[in-house]
């Protein structure tokens, strides 16, 4: 993961050649922290979080149901090519 310039004064990330030279933020002038942003981005180490269950159930309601919709409209094509 790369570490991020960010003004704690100005609350705000800043791009790399936005800070002085001196490493201090230019609007404010306080020192930049550089590095992961707590509560903000996590760690190579840290697990993603998991996908909630309710989202599983609907994409697999919702696959279900687009394969039901896909056989119906396979069952309609042959009858209509049958007649």
């Amino acid at each position: 993961m790369v570490s991020v310039a960010w003004c704690v004064h100005c609350n705000k990330f800043l791009t790399p050649p936005s800070v002085t030279p001196e490493g201090t933020c230019p609007r404010c002038g306080q020192i930049v922290e550089r590095g992961l942003i707590p509560g903000m981005t996590r760690s190579d180490d840290e697990p993603a979080p998991a996908v909630p269950w309710h989202l599983k159930f609907l994409g697999t309601a919702l696959a279900l149901y687009l394969g039901w919709r896909f056989l119906q409209i396979g069952s309609w094509l042959v009858d209509w090519l049958t007649h």
